[in-house]
């Protein structure tokens, strides 16, 4: 199927723009999170370094996540019960 003559030329400028901005980037992706966001939403992070992310630096047991699990699946059947008792 044949592509319209805007359509080609759109597609065409999107992938000058790229590349233009691409090519004249002046600083690397990294630098420029780091510029904007202060390493806050950094989370291509090293692995084995600060995450940043709360909860990231002690995983939870596999108990702990199962009694989450468990209570949710409680509380959310109780809530269902409720709505279509009332």
């Amino acid at each position: 199927m044949a592509m319209c003559k805007r359509c080609r030329t759109f597609m065409l400028g999107v992938g000058l723009g790229a590349a233009a901005g691409l090519m004249l980037a002046p600083k690397s992706g990294k630098e420029t999170r780091q510029e904007l966001f202060g390493g806050q939403l950094d989370i291509l992070a090293e692995p084995g370094t600060e995450t940043g992310i709360p909860g990231a630096e002690e995983p939870e047991s596999a108990e702990d996540l199962k009694a989450k699990i468990e209570e949710t699946r409680k509380r959310l059947k109780a809530e269902i019960e409720a709505r279509q008792e009332g």
